[in-house]
């Protein structure tokens, strides 16, 4: 690493070992709370996507493109959840970042990924959903060879916003009350610059136009046609009329919940990175800093949840899943031959 020293939020440290497993900027109580969320988020994260995957990979719920990218974004989650979680949980309760530069860069690679491919899929299933309800062409028709590709250009960018950071544009490093990683924010060098505006275009503010754009594009679609068939009355459209308004309300639902979630957990940073690359690095208090980054890791379990609380054909998916199995369970318990007490149970010797 270059000698040289640089300020986060308004500390100097130098490039040597003590750089990377400083004292938090935070009393130890704050901490132990954070390091709390973290846990809840790491059980959160691994049980809500691990219900998700197996609810997809057993075939008990539709199988259809769109479960590509579901499989895809739990498989991202919950891999994060597993690998990434317990390095700033760990850290956040011993009060102190406790693995070095090296798992410093790999905790920050991973976070960023990870987000990444969450924002990228996201943004990919939108325009699959916009080609198919929106503007549905023989030659964007979604198939499973489509969705691979957008689930691949997704990986491929998120690992390209990731990586380059470790070979030089820009570079990851303690972030808030140090401990957790996190991208070089506010070096005020043309190398961390060109690194931000860039990562906030095209990392943040292009993404969330098009998830905007599609998903609204869409209710207004479903609304029109909804309207259409009002209009229409004979009998025979009555199920089909009834049909496009629960359609309508649930693409409303996952609608503003995948909006809310999304803004919830990333626009908090989003805004503390903006103000620290391009206004005043020490305006930010270290905790100030911190608690976005750790509520950003919430979206570890607010993608599973909200696929669960906004599709009603997983839930019955799943819920069918339980019951077959519980089928299964009573009925090879009560086949099973009861085995005969042998004659000296009972008895004294």
């Amino acid at each position: 690493m270059i000698n040289s020293s640089f300020s986060s939020f308004g500390v100097i440290y130098s490039s040597n070992d003590d750089e990377w497993t400083p004292r938090a900027l935070g009393s130890c109580q704050t901490l132990k709370w954070i390091s709390g969320y973290l846990c809840l988020t790491f059980v959160l994260g691994i049980v809500l996507n691990g219900i998700v995957l197996y609810t997809v990979l057993t075939k008990k719920f539709v199988q259809a493109p769109v479960s590509t990218f579901i499989i895809a974004l739990s498989g991202a989650d919950l891999s994060h959840a597993v690998f990434g979680i317990p390095l700033p949980m760990t850290s956040n309760f011993a009060c102190r970042w406790l693995y070095g530069k090296y798992l410093c860069y790999y905790e920050g690679f991973l976070a960023y990924f990870v987000g990444m491919i969450g924002l990228y899929l996201l943004t990919a299933l939108s325009l699959n959903r916009y080609w198919l309800i929106v503007a549905p062409t023989k030659s964007k028709n979604p198939n499973y060879r489509s969705s691979y590709t957008l689930i691949a250009l997704a990986i491929i960018g998120s690992f390209f916003w990731a990586i380059t950071p470790v070979f030089g544009w820009s570079h990851y490093t303690l972030e808030g009350v140090l401990t957790s990683c996190s991208i070089r924010w506010q070096d005020r060098t043309l190398n961390v610059i060109s690194y931000n505006i860039m990562m906030f275009l095209f990392g943040y503010i292009i993404p969330l136009c098009i998830l905007l754009y599609c998903n609204i594009k869409i209710y207004l679609q479903i609304h029109l046609e909804s309207q259409r068939d009002s209009l229409c009355k004979t009998y025979t459209t009555v199920n089909r009329i009834h049909h496009r308004k629960v359609i309508e309300k649930h693409v409303i639902r996952s609608i503003y919940l995948i909006i809310i979630t999304f803004t919830t957990a990333w626009t908090p940073y989003a805004i503390v990175a903006f103000i620290s690359s391009f206004f005043s690095p020490t305006l930010i208090s270290p905790l100030g800093a911190t608690l976005p980054a750790i509520f950003a890791k919430s979206s570890i379990y607010f993608n599973p949840l909200t696929l669960i609380l906004t599709n009603t054909r997983f839930r019955r998916a799943f819920l069918n899943q339980k019951r077959q199995s519980f089928a299964t369970y009573k009925s090879s318990s009560t086949n099973e031959k009861p085995h005969r007490l042998s004659p000296l149970v009972g008895t004294k010797l």
